[in-house]
């Protein structure tokens, strides 16, 4: 492309980004003068030009870097106006809003500042600024969808599009802060293996929110939307868990980090749902002591191999007890679930017993497996005693 051609494509790239900034101005407007329906059609033309911009313009690819970066920081920031004057305005006009939204609002704007931070340190180490990845696109989209739904009062799809853009915001930052502390002269990356199992252990803290999102240590009043994302949420980390080590192998990815980091990953999602179990009554303190006890014996015992230089391989009666406890946990999250506890017949008369007899049957197979592994680690204990 000639330096003519890439100066008249950044001349329209900049007037389609002003015209993009003067439709938010116009969504905020309409916020304020009680015309949603208008105010959310204007929201779905501001994303149609951004698509423009982005894909038939190129702007980034032709834009200078400390414009493509002031365009985007303007970007962010009509979209925490827009945000934030619905909030306000719900809340000005009702006495109330969603607590979800002014937590999205707070993500928003600490995105947005945490962005133009890094990106500002970027320039100045006069390094290039990263395109925008897939999951920063995917945000975006998210965050102009929920524009929509909280404009047009759609009250069913309001928290779960919420929190689809607080996860993606949350991915999207993370992908970022990871692209710009990776020194590539220095550092390996992480593996795609590896990043998967670092996966579950960035989004145990959001299951934690997401089990008590209602403030409310009984499970069964949460929301039918957020008792769904829980149980998605633990298949996501089951999926996670399978795949890591499949493509570990299969790519030739295997590493110490990852020997280490899968069975610690398992442990910390594992046990952050048990003690959501114990504080909504679905498991004895006891048991999950015992739980507890097993797991940090076997990585005491893993810690004292690799002080001798060895690697003590998982055993099978461990691959059984993962297994078992993700089987127990999907089933105990589904039951909790009223339509699918009223779809099979009879669960309803053995629900209140269910949740605690998944747990004993678990709490067993772990203590055996623990016992296992001392057993066929008698040589490093010997070392020790």
């Amino acid at each position: 492309m000639t330096e003519e051609k890439i100066s008249d494509v950044r001349l329209r790239s900049r007037i389609w980004s002003a015209l993009r900034v003067a439709v938010f101005i116009c969504v905020t407007c309409f916020i304020w003068n009680d015309m949603p329906k208008t105010a959310t059609a204007f929201v779905l033309i501001a994303m149609a030009m951004g698509w423009v911009n982005l894909y038939q313009l190129r702007s980034e690819e032709v834009e200078k870097p400390y414009y493509r970066l002031w365009l985007n920081v303007i970007d962010g920031a009509l979209s925490f106006v827009v945000m934030a004057s619905i909030f306000i305005h719900d809340l000005l006009k009702e006495e109330s809003a969603e607590k979800l939204l002014a937590v999205g609002c707070v993500l928003l704007l600490a995105r947005l500042i945490a962005h133009t931070l890094f990106s500002l340190g970027v320039l100045r180490e006069g390094k290039q600024l990263p395109r925008k990845r897939r999951w920063s696109k995917l945000a975006n989209i998210s965050i102009t969808i929920t524009m929509a739904v909280y404009l047009l009062n759609l009250e069913d799809y309001q928290q779960i599009s919420m929190v689809t853009s607080m996860l993606l915001m949350g991915a999207s930052t993370a992908a970022y802060a990871y692209w710009y502390y990776r020194d590539p002269a220095h550092r390996k990356p992480l593996s795609i293996a590896s990043q998967l199992t670092m996966s579950r252990i960035v989004l145990t803290p959001f299951f934690l929110w997401v089990f008590f999102y209602d403030n409310d240590l009984d499970y069964s009043n949460n929301s039918l939307v957020f008792k769904v994302l829980s149980l998605v949420m633990v298949l996501g980390f089951m999926l996670t868990d399978y795949l890591d080590g499949k493509l570990a192998r299969s790519m030739g990815e295997v590493s110490t980090l990852g020997k280490y980091l899968d069975p610690f990953s398992d442990k910390i999602s594992n046990m952050t749902i048990f003690m959501c179990f114990i504080a909504t009554g679905y498991a004895p303190v006891w048991m999950v002591a015992v739980i507890y006890f097993r797991e940090s014996s076997v990585e005491t015992l893993r810690t004292l191999a690799a002080s001798e230089g060895l690697i003590m391989p998982a055993r099978r009666s461990g691959k059984w007890k993962t297994a078992l406890q993700g089987m127990g946990i999907v089933g105990i999250l589904a039951g909790a679930i009223d339509p699918i506890r009223h779809f099979i017949p009879g669960f309803d008369g053995i629900w209140p017993y269910f949740p605690q007899t998944i747990m004993g049957i678990i709490t067993l197979v772990t203590i055996i497996s623990g016992v296992d592994y001392f057993v066929a680690s008698k040589h490093i204990l010997k070392k020790f005693v």
